[in-house]
């Protein structure tokens, strides 16, 4: 999780509580959601730094090459950003197919197989983990117990509205 080291997100994990969710299931859960939320920051920076394009120099009229050379650092920032905020994107993914590794057909209709189902559809990731909805994973606060109940799909579309996405088909 190398792209936390650049923005570390600071969660309240005192809102958070495991409830009957495996440790090792559980672990993944909380990378997930520092990674989607740095996935937002930078997404954020990257779209302030866009936003914010090189002014002239303040020092008088400068040369074409200073010019161009202001330009390609701004557009350098925002490369760099966006890098950030594609690896966030990009581990994320590996996270949640990461999480599905620890499951067995045993599992099924348990509270790690619900989190595992629920987030793959609401996040919906694949094939591109750059358009997924990154949104729905950076929780502020949850409850294993109580957000788990029902079928994957109606947890899913619980998140996608908690998040501000419309009632769509999950």
């Amino acid at each position: 999780m190398d792209v936390l080291e650049y923005w570390h997100p600071n969660v309240g994990w005192a809102g958070f509580k495991q409830g009957t969710v495996s440790e090792r299931m559980w672990g993944y859960f909380c990378q997930l959601v520092q990674l989607w939320h740095a996935h937002g920051h930078w997404q954020k920076v990257a779209q302030e730094i866009r936003l914010a394009p090189p002014r002239p120099s303040i020092y008088g009229p400068e040369s074409k090459y200073q010019r161009n050379k202001r330009r390609q650092e701004w557009k350098r920032d925002i490369e760099r950003a966006e890098g950030h905020m594609h690896r966030a994107a990009f581990l994320a993914a590996e996270k949640i197919a990461g999480m599905s590794y620890l499951l067995t057909k045993d599992d099924e209709g348990k509270p790690d197989w619900n989190m595992y189902w629920a987030l793959f559809v609401a996040v919906r990731h694949q094939p591109n983990h750059t358009q997924a909805r990154s949104k729905v994973a950076a929780f502020e606060t949850f409850d294993a117990d109580t957000e788990l109940k029902g079928d994957p799909v109606q947890i899913a579309r619980r998140c996608l509205l908690a998040a501000g996405y419309s009632d769509i088909a999950a």
